[in-house]
C-alpha cells in the first residue's frame, strides 16, 4: 500500500508531458510511435480507470497505463522514477492496474518489455508472472501503409 504523502490516482491529460518526460529518462522503457501527447490522450479516454499515476504532491513519480480490448488486458509503462525504485511503489502500481483491470472483466493480461531490459524481466517474474516463450511479437508501423497495399 502506498503511504505517506504519496499516492495513485487516475491519469489525467495534464499529467501527459510530466509522464513523457518520466519514460523518457528511464533506461530500457522505450518511448516510440503511438507515445505521442494525441495517442495518449486518445489511449486514456478509451481506458480512463487503468491509467494510472503515482504522484507525491504535483511530482509524478510513477505510472502505468492498462488497456482492455474485451478480450485481454494489457499493461504499458509500468514505470517509477530511478530516485523511488525498489520502495514497493511498482508492485502498488501493478496491483491497482491489476485490480481496475478485473473489475472491467479481463481474464488475462499481457505486457511487453524488451529483451535487454533485465531490470523488467526480474521485477515481473518477482511479481509471479509467466515469461512466455511459445510465442513470438510481430509489429507494423502504419506509416509505412500505402492506400494501393490494400
Amino acid at each position: 500500500m502506498v503511504t505517506g504523502p504519496c499516492r495513485i490516482e487516475r491519469a489525467g491529460i495534464k499529467d501527459l508531458p510530466l509522464m513523457l518526460e518520466l519514460w523518457r529518462c528511464i533506461p530500457g522503457l522505450g518511448v516510440g510511435s503511438g507515445d505521442e501527447e494525441e495517442s495518449l490522450r486518445l489511449f486514456m479516454e478509451r481506458n480512463p480507470s487503468t491509467c494510472l499515476v503515482l504522484k507525491d504532491g504535483e511530482r509524478l513519480l510513477g505510472t502505468v497505463l492498462g488497456g482492455f480490448d474485451g478480450r485481454r488486458g494489457y499493461i504499458y509503462h509500468l514505470a517509477v522514477h530511478p530516485d523511488y525504485q525498489g520502495q514497493g511503489y511498482g508492485r502498488e502500481l501493478l496491483k491497482e492496474v491489476l485490480h481496475e483491470l478485473h473489475k472491467l472483466g479481463a481474464p488475462k493480461i499481457h505486457l511487453f518489455a524488451f529483451n535487454e531490459n533485465q531490470l523488467a524481466a526480474r521485477f515481473y517474474r518477482s511479481q509471479g508472472w509467466e515469461w512466455r516463450r511459445d510465442i513470438q511479437v510481430f509489429s507494423w508501423d502504419m506509416g509505412k501503409w500505402k492506400t494501393e497495399d490494400v
